[in-house]
């Protein structure tokens, strides 16, 4: 029988191994798409039968596929922007020297009285192991204001020319949720934590919509050469939003969205968005699959790399104390109880366990006053958490985005502020598995490294940069790690309906990788590269 043309597949992969996280984990030979749909997956014959004239065929030649991948916390516009910023992230960065050699020729470049911007610093990664200081700065650039930020995007460094047009002086009280590190005199030394950076980053002019889509532009291209095909945006803000739906219009279809609407309560727009939103209707869900509204996205507490996150027991490093709440508790359960009522899920950041406790505080009081079983609130990061938090993370089905992408990059500083005891309870992925707690996986980037291959690595070996080894006691199997960014992470997004796997009717999103990750040994997966992105049916990027 000749097959009808009008039923044949418009792709058909065959001759590989697809992985199609299912729910018995099956293994096929071949995939057919039809109308950015899977259409069938089973041997190369049979899939073959379903190719017509005009259908492209893939032939795989063994490669291995999987779903997809879906990195449940990003930042796609910070990332946008910091490109327009010194990039001072270590390595390549080595010292305190270089940075300030950048500074001083983009002084030259920009002339007087323009803001120097830098980002992705880290004092731990750099040779001196110490924070630079405004006077420093000063030298590089007298006649600039300078605003720095580390990865975290939790600390800053400014010079006294940044001081000075914020009014910060030895009198300045600390801000609510922030701290301004001051010298033995009480002189400020121009490192300020949280909040308190607001105080001068709100003088600095914002980036355009045009600016923040070029960006865009070269960020996308990135997660597609990553075999990143969903993101889940936890800083979603006017100006980003608007960038996404022109890119959109424009035709930029590469990766889908999710947006956690942001209410950081320094940001000016954003103190009103969860009025404006529940006085719309709008609920989590609006939008469709490339676009659309999962969660408002809340603060908590500050930074485990920083030293400021919300914890029961001193750190050693940073504030060097019990942590920051950005937002207050009595606000976070505020705005969690009326999103809740509202129909919206909540995303609260919550990196130390003391913050986790207060984020489900607040989950539990909204579940309280309106028991909504399957409403599946989150808690951003879940760094350093106990089986205590864990516990009640199961009895109020919440679902962690768990940030195991730190592990590579700022699993050291983690290590060093919380200690060895603590560390153990670090992204506790295998307790979660074995507790029936639905984890996704992220990056957090541009914080730590956006391949998710390097974070899968992380998930299964849980060894930093440096090689150490971060409770071991909480590794997990390939197939499971895989799951963190593919099912779980569709599950977090209350998508499992549409992506996450590959099965019929189902979004045909996939990758295909350079090396079968369910054989080589566990030191290869980070090295794994993406040959093939394939989106809605269209491949968007080949090495």
């Amino acid at each position: 029988m000749v097959l009808d043309e009008r039923l044949a597949a418009d792709m058909v992969l065959v001759n590989g191994k697809i992985v199609t996280v299912d729910a018995h984990d099956s293994v096929a030979e071949a995939v057919a798409v039809k109308a950015g749909r899977v259409l069938a997956v089973g041997s190369t014959a049979d899939i073959m039968g379903l190719a017509g004239e005009r259908t492209e065929v893939v032939d795989l030649g063994g490669k291995t596929v999987l779903p997809g991948l879906i990195d449940t916390h990003t930042h796609p516009s910070h990332a946008a922007t910091r490109l327009y910023e010194i990039n001072c992230r270590a390595p390549p960065v080595k010292s305190i020297r270089e940075i300030l050699m950048m500074v001083a020729e983009k002084a030259a470049e920009l002339g007087p009285g323009k803001w120097i911007r830098g980002a992705n610093y880290n004092d731990i990664k750099l040779e001196e192991r110490r924070h630079i200081t405004r006077w420093e700065l000063d030298e590089a650039a007298p006649e600039n204001p300078v605003f720095i930020s580390k990865e975290t995007g939790h600390l800053y460094v400014v010079n006294s020319r940044a001081l000075e047009l914020a009014g910060i002086t030895r009198e300045t009280p600390d801000p609510p949720g922030g701290q301004i590190d001051r010298d033995e005199d009480g002189e400020p030394t121009g490192l300020l934590y949280e909040t308190a950076g607001h105080l001068v980053s709100s003088l600095i002019p914002p980036y355009t919509v045009e600016e923040i889509k070029e960006g865009l532009r070269r960020v996308w291209n990135q997660f597609s050469e990553w075999g990143v095909t969903t993101t889940h945006d936890a800083s979603a803000y006017g100006d980003a939003i608007r960038a996404y739906q022109q890119l959109l219009a424009e035709g930029a279809r590469q990766v889908r969205t999710l947006l956690m609407v942001s209410v950081h309560p320094q940001r000016p727009e954003g103190a009103d968005l969860l009025e404006a939103l529940t006085a719309l209707g709008i609920e989590s869900g609006y939008g469709d699959e490339w676009l659309k509204v999962m969660s408002l996205k809340i603060m908590g507490d500050g930074s485990g790399a920083g030293g400021s996150a919300a914890v029961y027991t001193p750190q050693h490093r940073g504030t060097k104390g019990l942590g920051l709440m950005t937002t207050s508790p009595e606000e976070i359960r505020r705005l969690t109880v009326k999103a809740h009522m509202a129909g919206i899920r909540v995303s609260i950041h919550s990196i130390g366990d003391r913050g986790i406790d207060l984020a489900l505080d607040a989950i539990e009081e909204a579940q309280r006053l309106k028991p909504a079983p399957d409403m599946r609130h989150r808690i951003e990061h879940n760094s350093l958490c106990t089986p205590k938090q864990l516990r009640r993370i199961k009895e109020l089905g919440v679902t962690p985005s768990s940030s195991i992408g730190y592990m590579w990059g700022i699993g050291d500083d983690y290590v060093e502020n919380f200690g060895p005891e603590r560390a153990r309870w670090l992204h506790p992925h295998r307790t979660m598995l074995e507790m029936g707690i639905i984890a996704g996986g992220n990056s957090d980037y541009p914080v730590s490294d956006g391949n998710p291959m390097i974070q899968i690595y992380e998930a299964v070996t849980r060894r930093t940069r440096t090689g150490q080894l971060v409770g071991p006691e909480e590794a997990i199997g390939v197939m499971d790690a895989i799951r963190l960014y593919t099912w779980n992470g569709a599950y977090l997004g209350k998508e499992e309906h549409l992506k996450g796997s590959i099965e019929p009717g189902k979004l045909a999103d996939m990758v295909v990788l350079d090396r079968d990750i369910l054989t080589v040994p566990p030191e290869e997966i980070k090295d794994i590269k993406v040959l093939m992105t394939i989106v809605d049916g269209r491949i968007v990027y080949r090495r």
